[in-house]
């Protein structure tokens, strides 16, 4: 699947050497914060052959914290991060010929994505986008009885989408994301690719201040409210 990625990056600098005039209205120079709700769903097992013990773990919701930032660089690029800690419910049964017992706990799920990308005007105050990425997923589980579910994977990522303005304070915006390390098995510890697709609004509050809302479907969906301050005000 990493072809992929490599034909959008293609295409990004492709597009990039175009001289489209960009909507005024849609900026690219940000810095959020916002309150995450992160859906994990997954389950996994790991087997001590030598303690003939068994733990089963079922990961499942939980709440956090995103810190994001776009800067508008040169002509139609910029580059943005975003930073996503979240404290996830997870529940254990850890099953040996002594007993079998049940316990919960909190483990830290941390997505951190750093890329550029290109933008170009549909219409006045539209614009579309490609972009870019590398994304990093960080799973942190600790340990029940003595088990090792942490893991983390790194690879590319790559990002359409479309943003548009109306009635000067009412931004909506879609786009579908493509990720290497978008899905986990966590009996393995090996990590798999996912489409994720999303929408959000930004509906500003004061001039260069907005807040915003953002929900995002895939193998780990999320939604995050917080506040935007643009960056480039003039």
């Amino acid at each position: 699947m990493a072809a992929w990625p490599g034909q959008v990056a293609a295409a990004v600098l492709l597009m990039a050497a175009s001289t489209a005039t960009l909507a005024q209205d849609v900026r690219y120079s940000w810095f959020e914060i916002a309150f995450v709700q992160q859906d994990v769903d997954k389950t996994g097992t790991q087997t001590d052959e030598i303690l003939n013990q068994t733990v089963d773990i079922n990961a499942t919701d939980g709440t956090g914290i995103k810190f994001r930032g776009s800067v508008g660089t040169w002509n139609n690029l910029f580059a943005f991060v975003d930073f996503n800690s979240s404290d996830i419910d997870v529940a254990a049964v850890v099953t040996n010929p002594i007993a079998e017992e049940s316990a919960e706990d909190e483990f830290d799920f941390t997505a951190v994505r750093a890329g550029i990308g290109v933008k170009w005007s549909l219409a006045v105050e539209t614009d579309v986008y490609a972009a870019v990425s590398y994304d990093s997923l960080n799973f942190d589980f600790g340990s029940f009885a003595g088990e090792d579910f942490d893991t983390d994977g790194n690879d590319f990522g790559a990002t359409i989408g479309i943003r548009s303005i109306f009635a000067e304070r009412l931004e909506l915006r879609a786009h579908a994301r493509f990720s290497e390390v978008g899905d986990v098995d966590l009996t393995t510890g090996e990590f798999d690719d996912d489409t994720l697709y999303g929408v959000g609004f930004g509906y500003e509050l004061v001039r260069g201040l907005s807040i915003t809302g953002d929900f995002e479907s895939g193998q780990f969906s999320s939604f995050n409210i917080g506040f935007r301050l643009d960056l480039d005000e003039d």
